[in-house]
């Protein structure tokens, strides 16, 4: 080995040592490297890896809501960095942390979150097009109103029945 590789490997493992900024792909790392497929993260851990104090006292509510927003922010990025970079897909297990998700069960978890949001959509939209106040729309507003139901009702029927279906038939294969 000469002198220059030397250098070379010296200089790649000082880089190695060095902390990923910003801290969420530090984070996304160390997870990478400490924690397995079924592994739960506990949520202390990461919050404190993140670096995101949890005040103890009572919060006004601006304090809580940049608390929850930096949370958020930094919970939402560490999560794409693991997953992108790393292939770690985690789901929510509420107040206990993040299951890092096996490779063979992440299709279905992705599947569920999309049928989970897709429904949870369709439900908010379907909220906002039927709770309108009729006397104040037009009849071209009104019909427009009607034909934007009608299609969310198709769609919400054709499409959301029709991942339910897949859903069940997966369940009736593994059986």
């Amino acid at each position: 080995m000469n002198q220059d590789e030397t250098i070379d490997q010296e200089a790649e493992a000082l880089l190695d040592s060095l902390p990923l900024d910003p801290v969420w792909r530090q984070v996304a790392k160390e997870v990478a490297h400490e924690y397995r497929y079924g592994d739960i993260i506990p949520k202390e851990w990461l919050l404190s890896h993140l670096g995101i104090a949890v005040p103890a006292d009572k919060m006004t509510v601006a304090e809580y809501q940049a608390l929850s927003f930096e949370m958020l922010s930094k919970i939402d990025a560490f999560r794409d960095e693991l997953l992108c970079k790393y292939q770690r897909y985690l789901i929510n297990i509420r107040g206990v942390g993040y299951k890092i998700i096996e490779p063979p069960h992440q299709t279905s978890a992705a599947m569920t979150r999309l049928h989970k949001d897709i429904r949870r959509s369709i439900a908010q939209a379907m909220s906002a097009l039927v709770n309108v106040n009729n006397k104040a729309l037009s009849l071209e507003d009104a019909r427009e109103n009607a034909d934007a139901r009608a299609k969310l009702g198709a769609f919400a029927t054709l499409h959301v029945k029709q991942l339910e279906k897949k859903k069940a038939d997966q369940g009736e294969g593994q059986a």
